[in-house]
């Protein structure tokens, strides 16, 4: 298999045999086997059968520490109590009404009450919809069609946004001079993210959302701020820690507690076009919108999601950024991890990129390879290199986690000493 050693390949098929059973099975009845492309990768993922707190197992019977938390929308794990707890009671009452509902009003208000952007909140089922919408709005209010996003940027499978077309325009992340130039009067939104996700964990530069969002204001596009996964890394979110006054926000992941969901949260009179006495108004259904198990949840959630849980997530992962770091030059393998938050990502590289991550195939050989290594482990990460933290997780996990990236590296490093050695260029 290209991107790992045979070594190792034939290790993780020997002690997954029964996900590899399955696979044949699940490839008969869907497209390479998985339903996300992100799930992905070779041979075969492994078939996940548990999760409990920071834990997952597979259906043979292989314990992992959980640092991918479903793309950091478990911010407290697996099947935690309170949720359960809120679940069960929601489900004596119905699961979603043709209505409003007051589960729906409890979460709208603590959005409100929380986050300084939300004068208003319209529900989705997910981001990717929560982005539609956005669009939607930013060109109804302006009556323009030009979006400007960023590379690497990830908003959801929005076509426009990610496929490209005529009315979009993209910019190099952190890049000013950039923005400024392609950012003009046809725009009806600017959409970034506080760090680029899907790019590797890429931090804003100091100033930069700043100067964004105050462009947008100066050619009267809307700024609009996907707070999808930053949401988790600051009490009001990033735009309240930053006082930065978007325009939308989108939100997701951590909003519904572990079940899918996606929402804008912004100005009154933008969230007012999907009002359906609006002179203009845009036409937003959706069956399962703010339905009752997303809210309850989603409530308890972010109601345990408080500044101290918040503080304690993010310096455990700057601790566990530099014992990854140091776990790697004790093997002699050149990497380091960029951090946002409790939200990190492992580069085989001398530098943390500033602008979206683009590793060449000798990295990406290497990212493939520690990516197998790790679950053989007993560590599930993402296949690029990503992972983050939830409140489940204990020091014992967080020590489990940076012994297992020492001893992967260790075996990366034999396995495919070209892309992980000190100095690789």
């Amino acid at each position: 298999m290209p991107g790992s050693s045979e070594e190792l390949v034939r290790d993780y098929l020997e002690k997954t045999e029964r996900s590899r059973a399955l696979h044949e099975r699940f490839r008969r009845v869907m497209p390479r086997g998985q339903t996300r492309t992100i799930a992905h990768f070779d041979p075969y993922p492994v078939v996940l059968d548990d999760g409990n707190g920071a834990v997952v197992r597979d259906v043979d019977g292989r314990e992992y520490v959980d640092v991918l938390n479903n793309y950091t929308s478990l911010v407290h794990g697996h099947r935690h109590p309170e949720i359960l707890d809120a679940v069960r009671r929601a489900l004596e009452s119905g699961t979603v009404f043709p209505a409003p509902h007051l589960s729906q009003l409890e979460l709208a208000d603590l959005l409100r009450e929380r986050y300084p952007a939300a004068e208003q909140v319209r529900f989705t089922n997910s981001g990717s919809e929560a982005t539609l919408l956005a669009l939607r709005i930013a060109r109804a209010a302006t009556g323009r069609r030009v979006v400007v996003a960023f590379e690497g940027g990830y908003h959801g499978s929005v076509p426009e946004l990610a496929d490209g077309g005529p009315d979009l325009v993209r910019a190099a992340y952190n890049d000013l001079r950039g923005v400024e130039s392609v950012l003009g009067p046809s725009a009806a939104a600017v959409v970034v993210e506080p760090f680029l996700g899907n790019g590797g964990v890429v931090p804003a530069l100091p100033g930069f959302l700043q100067r964004v969002r105050a462009r947008a204001a100066e050619v009267g596009a809307l700024f609009v701020l996907d707070e999808v996964q930053s949401l988790r890394n600051s009490f009001g979110g990033v735009h309240g820690k930053l006082d930065l006054s978007p325009d939308l926000v989108l939100v997701g992941k951590i909003v519904g507690g572990g079940f899918p969901v996606g929402g804008v949260l912004g100005r009154a009179e933008l969230l007012g076009y999907t009002d359906p006495l609006h002179p203009r108004a845009l036409s937003h259904s959706g069956t399962f919108n703010g339905n009752v198990v997303t809210a309850s949840a989603g409530v308890v959630s972010l109601r345990m999601l408080d500044a101290g849980a918040i503080e304690q997530l993010n310096g455990r992962a700057a601790t566990l950024a530099d014992e990854i770091e140091s776990g790697a030059a004790r093997a002699g393998v050149q990497a380091v991890v960029s951090r946002a938050g409790s939200i990190l990502q492992v580069h085989l590289a001398s530098a943390r990129p500033t602008v979206a991550a683009s590793p060449g195939s000798v990295e990406r050989q290497g990212l493939a390879a520690l990516h197998l290594a790790l679950l053989l482990e007993g560590v599930y990460a993402a296949p690029r290199g990503m992972l983050n933290l939830s409140t489940a997780m204990t020091d014992d996990h967080l020590a489990r986690v940076a012994s297992g990236y020492e001893h992967a590296f260790v075996r990366v490093r034999d396995a495919l000493p070209e892309a992980v050695a000190e100095g690789a260029r």
